[in-house]
């Protein structure tokens, strides 16, 4: 490569760094959460997110997540920390899933979970940045986050009607085995309701 050649590659770099920060401190981004990315900041935000959740997670060994109490276990957990954003069989929607961007997955209408369980372990213990979705590892032992991990694997397979008995029969335990002391209450009084109707009037945030 020529001197010349070196020299125009060099301006162009340094002109499209000097942009780029010019951009960024404009404030021109819009880190709105109702305003969507490009797409080509998606794809890489993606891209990032994946690359990094599969390095870190694919040396987590599997245990057997068979045991329907694991689930039994799980189901008013995922009542009190994740419903609310991720919803459940009979819960159509929310006001932090309507909130959130990116939208977090609706584990129960997915026909297959696209993630391994080492990596949704991973992500529920570990949490993800700029996401919205908390490290429950703070407040919950390994045991707990797999019982989730067998419970979200499974529940598209779960009726409305089973997941409410299994949600009254149980206790938000999350922060017990942690380490933590927490009150332990019933799942029943934090679902999110069924459908969309929300009496904002009434309504403090």
């Amino acid at each position: 490569m020529s001197l010349k050649s070196i020299k125009v590659s060099f301006t162009i770099i340094t002109v499209l760094l000097v942009g780029i920060l010019l951009f960024v401190w404009s404030g021109l981004f819009n880190i709105a959460a109702n305003e969507k990315h490009w797409d080509i900041t998606t794809s890489f935000l993606e891209f990032v997110r994946d690359s990094s959740i599969s390095t870190r997670s694919k040396n987590i060994p599997v245990p057997d997540l068979t045991g329907r109490d694991r689930i039994t276990r799980a189901t008013a957990n995922y009542a009190a920390m994740c419903a609310q954003c991720h919803l459940a069989p009979g819960v159509e929607s929310s006001e932090l899933f309507e909130g959130l961007y990116p939208q977090p997955p609706v584990f129960n209408k997915l026909e297959n979970i696209a993630r391994q369980p080492n990596e949704i372990f991973w992500i529920i213990k570990n949490g993800l940045k700029m996401t919205g979705m908390p490290a429950w590892g703070i407040y919950n032992s390994d045991e707990q986050i797999w019982d989730l991990v067998a419970l979200i694997s499974s529940l598209n397979k779960i009726k409305p009607e089973q997941y409410t008995k299994l949600v009254d029969a149980g206790e938000h335990t999350h922060g017990k085995e942690a380490g933590h002391q927490e009150e332990t209450h019933p799942h029943k009084s934090v679902e999110p309701k069924s459908g969309n109707s929300h009496n904002h009037g009434n309504h403090k945030h």
